[in-house]
């Protein structure tokens, strides 16, 4: 039968439409106040719902509606909360109160994502990269920053996981219902439904526009599964990153054309463009079109201005990890998109290669965005550095120091993973500007005026409720598989709340190595079953459907958890999740983490931990690499890269062991007169004091500002004026100094000095045939750096233009030693243009 659908909303009265308003905003989604009142309401469904007030709302019948109405309790509350939620988005933030930023009033960022992990409620994220992306959102939003994110909306979104009875992993789909999520249908002036549609080998795709609201940020999403489109178009938004390339490469054209298209329809016009890695790449595309068909630019002018607007952001280790595609693909699925339109595939798919003519490459998304940004960025220091190495090829002619790729190490945001117990205790000692400027590092030196019993007994509440739990989610578990009435009291009895807690959990890919703990089961054992200093582990994580070689690892850790030596004292939970993962980070005492290095481009997971008073026990890699300080945690290795994989898992699974048998259970159990493991509770102070200072996503989201979107920002209006002079006028440059860079001589450069003392000055001279260029077009520079300084970047001095000798133009400079010891210098010669924000970033210079 065809069945005509209805949603009816709910008629609120005047009294309670305040309710309604903060249900959807995701505002709630981190404040406590706000969730303690549609906990007021139900408090079962509540909990059952995943902590969704929409669901909530929906299950208000009449009766309620007029109890509600008329208690005064509740409305007091009511009216509290929405206090609360007006002093926040009107009181004045960081970004509002910033001065000096040119066009200020008409800044937007535009942040493309393909996953968005907001909250519990709302599945529309698979991992850590969802994650980082709505704890950037929130950031954004909290510091006031113009922000609209773009994504698309998920009818099943990522599995649940479910094990069988061998411990193999299954997948079971959610059919997410997107009327009792706190989202909206985007309506035009006159009230009618917004979509956009997108050419394909099978016929246009029709997408449907959807809002969220957070705090200050809109989120526009895109939505396939609608009756207009053919069956296999609806399943676009279907599974979130579908193992399917036919199926993923449609995803990421919705995502890219689909999103441009959507700010388009919408009337929005963002500034700066930030591409959170590459899948949604295809919007440099759409955008370059758009300039080439409505602003009569050229190819090589319009993907000029894309690239002087975008920033792309890397979380990829290794380059296999890159979403690529064949040029039969690209050809089939963008050729119908771009179908007599300015942009030409070709010119599409050279700037998706490395090598831009060679048609056995594969086109790559990653490659096309670093091409199409002008500014691009790894998200931790040591990952930047792998960053540079992955693209190296696109700079071949260069030191891969020099490769223009910078980082932003991530952070987290500390009001969404920060437990009710440590914001409590926080406020008491650290005062209100950790939650307001948790950026501030001086408010978290307070941390050592907390009293040691006070934080101790709080670490001992969170772990307790951890324990009540996993228990909780033990016996679920058993009852959904029909488990024995023993089973669930085995269940009732699992883990002890006294008792050292090592949480580890995440994505269970191969290299992260799930199963070093258990290369030694007899050692862990002992371990695990001291009568006097007991251990525990809790693990969770999901392998990706097709990951073979992930699941057979979380098969052997379940086969493992009944073993009688590690029955109740190793714990597997299935289905983890943003709920999962707060008790977890809340609850441990030691977040382990042994990826095999480098291959960890930052994670976030330690983070939270911290931030809660855990420490992090980690191979040095990704932010543990410039986190751990020696009192903070716990490293495995200093650093070390191996190429003997099975030597490596055995020296970092000894040094594991080693470690936890001479140090950290040690000093946990290490008590004094009252009770107290003062030693621990130095190096949980520390902890939280140099993680949750510096890696939190208030001072990633402000750098990621400070460092690029107002750069990008300025040169939006500055390229763009006089319609777009300064644009063409820059690429002809660019051009002119193309065509002659190769006749440009270098005659003779030296340093000349007295002395090679501390205090002294050496004068650096460089004499330059620069053939029909002027001086203003070239910049000469000295490159130097102390040996000894291995974390220190190379000092780039200028010099200027002095005078002219037979031909040559003579460039000096003075360079003051500030420091002893072996110095490496290197002239090199550059273009030189306002527009150019990186030297080596077109490819021109000449070393000397």
């Amino acid at each position: 039968m065809n069945y005509k659908e209805f949603y009816v909303r709910i008629n609120f009265p005047d009294t309670l439409k305040k309710l309604e308003s903060l249900a959807y905003n995701l505002w709630w989604t981190y404040n406590n106040s706000a969730k303690d009142l549609f906990k007021m309401i139900n408090p079962d469904l509540w909990e059952n719902s995943m902590h969704n007030p929409i669901e909530v709302l929906s299950s208000i019948d009449k009766n309620k509606m007029d109890e509600l109405a008329s208690d005064q309790v509740f409305l007091s509350r009511l009216d509290y909360v929405w206090n609360l939620y007006i002093d926040y988005i009107q009181t004045p933030k960081w970004f509002e109160l910033k001065k000096d930023i040119p066009f200020k009033d008409s800044m937007l960022v535009a942040y493309f994502s393909m996953e968005y992990g907001l909250h519990e409620s709302i599945q529309t994220y698979a991992g850590g990269l969802g994650i980082l992306s709505g704890d950037h959102c929130k950031s954004a939003s909290d510091i006031g920053l113009p922000f609209v994110a773009v994504g698309l909306l998920y009818r099943n979104g990522y599995f649940h996981q479910y094990l069988n009875s061998d411990g193999w992993q299954l997948e079971n789909y959610p059919n997410n219902d997107f009327s009792l999520m706190p989202i909206t249908e985007s309506t035009d002036d006159k009230g009618e439904k917004n979509y956009i549609e997108i050419n394909s080998p099978e016929g246009v795709i029709k997408a449907k526009i959807w809002h969220i609201h957070l705090g200050m940020v809109k989120f526009v999403l895109l939505d396939t599964d609608i009756p207009e489109n053919s069956e296999s178009n609806r399943k676009i938004t279907g599974k979130l990153y579908d193992g399917d390339p036919n199926m993923r490469i449609k995803q990421e054209i919705l995502l890219g054309i689909g999103g441009v298209k959507a700010l388009n329809k919408l009337g929005i016009a963002p500034t700066v463009f930030h591409l959170n890695e590459g899948h949604p790449a295809f919007s440099i595309c759409e955008r370059v079109n758009d300039l080439m068909l409505e602003k009569g630019l050229n190819f090589e002018e319009a993907f000029e201005f894309v690239k002087k607007t975008t920033l792309f952001t890397t979380h990829t280790p290794v380059p296999a990890g890159f979403d690529v595609f064949s040029e039969g693909e690209i050809v089939r699925n963008l050729g119908s998109v771009y179908f007599n339109a300015p942009l030409k595939i070709d010119d599409i798919l050279k700037m998706g290669r490395f090598e831009p003519y060679n048609r056995s490459e594969p086109f790559s998304l990653a490659v096309f965005s670093a091409k199409g940004s002008v500014f691009r960025n790894g998200v931790s220091k040591l990952h930047g550095k792998v960053s540079k190495g992955i693209f190296h090829n696109l700079w071949k002619n260069i030191p891969e120091e020099f490769v223009p790729i910078d980082y932003i190490t991530n952070g987290v945001h500390l009001p969404t993973w920060v437990s009710d117990e440590c914001k409590r205790l926080y406020n008491r000692y650290l005062g209100e500007e950790w939650y307001l400027k948790p950026h501030k590092f001086e408010v978290w030196e307070n941390v050592d005026d907390i009293p040691e019993l006070e934080l101790f007994e709080t670490k001992n509440i969170l772990r307790s409720r951890l324990i009540e739990y996993v228990r909780r989610k033990l016996k679920s578990e058993v009852r959904k598989k029909g488990g024995s009435h023993s089973e669930v009291l085995s269940a009732q009895e699992a883990l002890r709340s006294d008792v050292l807690t090592i949480g580890f959990a995440r994505r269970f890919a191969t290299y992260k190595r799930g199963y070093l703990l258990f290369m030694e089961s007899e050692r862990l054992a002992k371990i695990l079953n001291d009568p006097k200093r007991p251990v525990q582990i809790i693990i969770a994580g999901k392998a990706h459907p097709k990951d073979n070689g992930g699941k057979e690892i979380i098969k052997q850790i379940k086969h493992i958890t009944r073993q009688q030596e590690f029955k109740n004292k190793v714990i597997f939970l299935e289905d983890y999740d943003i709920q999962m993962a707060k008790y977890l980070v809340r609850g441990v005492d030691v977040w382990l983490n042994n990826p095999r290095r480098p291959m960890e481009a930052s994670g976030t997971s330690g983070m939270k931990v911290a931030a809660n008073g855990g420490i992090n026990f980690s191979i040095m890699d990704g932010w543990w690499d410039e986190g751990y300080n020696g009192h903070n945690g716990w490293s495995i290795g200093f650093g070390e890269n191996y190429s003997d994989t099975k030597y490596q898992d055995y020296v970092e699974s000894e040094e594991l062991y080693d470690k936890l048998e001479n140090e950290i259970i040690p000093m946990f159990y290490d008590r004094d007169k009252t009770a107290i493991p003062r030693e621990w509770l130095k190096v949980m102070k520390n902890s939280i004091k140099s993680v949750a200072s510096f890696f939190n996503t208030t001072r990633m989201v402000i750098e990621y500002s400070e460092k690029f979107y107002e750069e990008l920002h300025k040169m939006y209006f500055e390229l763009s004026e006089d319609d777009f002079a300064p644009l063409k006028d820059f690429v002809q440059w660019r051009k002119k100094v193309e065509g002659v860079w190769q006749y440009i001589k270098v005659g003779e450069s030296d340093f000349e000095y007295k002395e090679l003392k501390v205090g002294e000055k050496i004068k650096a001279v460089v004499k330059v045939d620069i053939n029909n260029l002027v001086q203003s077009d070239m910049e000469v520079v000295c490159i130097i750096k102390r040996e000894c300084d291995r974390d220190e970047a190379f000092r780039f001095v200028p010099l200027e233009f002095v005078k002219m000798e037979n031909n040559f133009s003579v460039y000096e400079s003075e360079v003051t030693l500030e420091c002893p010891g072996r110095f490496k210098a290197a002239f090199c010669i550059f273009p030189r243009h306002k527009f150019i924000k990186n030297r080596f970033e077109n490819n021109l210079f000449i070393w000397s």
